[in-house]
């Protein structure tokens, strides 16, 4: 069966020396991997027409039996070429990649899915730069697959004072419940949890008149960084190659 899907690569691996196997994010038939047969050679009709965070139009070989299909075709629809001269906007890109490549499993649609990482990777050209996108981005993913941390008071008793945050609870825990229950707690300044449920409540990246205070961003990143791990098993690695500002 031929399938035509509107497609971004979420991951591109070498198979020989004139081929490619790519990870697809599609909008209607989830995440699919393809084997782009001499993808590499001068002559090939797929030279120009897929790479990282732009969108394809992608024709291929679907087969019951098999999780890898043959690409036919491609098309370029959009490339989002300020990747290319923004290095840092471009590793918030690599970011959100690997983490929807990540957490995506195979041939499992969703539509909505792949309209947020369309929608994060158009933001990403204007403000991954900025050091409030990816907690900010972290945050909207966290919220469309019910995954939003608790962030306003204690989730066992609903205290708001003596707060600290618990990624194995998925939220804040008062210093009384945390000791109670002898749960592993990282430091939550009052203003890091306030910046954080700024984040998590405006809808826009584009909060430059608040950006995150230079003094925030480490604790910031602990915080978020041990969520995603415990939540969607996100290796750090992935977050931490992204530089700072």
């Amino acid at each position: 069966m031929i399938i035509r899907a509107t497609a971004i690569p979420l991951a591109i691996y070498p198979y020989s020396s004139t081929s490619h196997i790519v990870h697809w994010m599609t909008r209607h038939h989830g995440k699919i991997s393809t084997l782009l047969k001499g993808a590499l050679r001068a002559q090939s009709r797929f030279i120009g027409e897929y790479e990282l965070f732009s969108t394809s139009e992608l024709l291929y070989f679907a087969k019951s039996s098999s999780t890898l299909y043959t690409a036919k075709e491609c098309a370029l629809l959009e490339r989002r070429s300020s990747f290319r001269t923004n290095w840092r906007a471009m590793q918030a890109a690599s970011y959100l990649a690997a983490l929807f490549n990540r957490t995506s499993p195979e041939n499992a649609p969703h539509p909505e899915l792949f309209a947020l990482f369309e929608e994060l990777l158009d933001l990403a050209e204007n403000f991954g730069d900025r050091p409030q996108f990816i907690p900010w981005t972290e945050l909207q993913f966290c919220d469309a697959h019910g995954h939003a941390p608790n962030l306003g008071s204690c989730i066992f008793c609903s205290s708001t004072q003596s707060l600290n945050f618990c990624a194995s609870q998925g939220g804040t825990v008062c210093s009384s419940c945390s000791k109670d229950r002898k749960l592993p707690t990282l430091e939550s300044p009052p203003e890091i949890l306030r910046t954080l449920r700024n984040l998590q409540r405006t809808d826009s990246p584009d909060v430059a008149e608040k950006p995150i205070p230079p003094e925030q961003e480490s604790g910031i990143s602990i915080i978020l960084n041990a969520f995603m791990q415990e939540q969607f098993n996100m290796n750090p690695q992935h977050r931490m190659a992204i530089p700072a500002a």
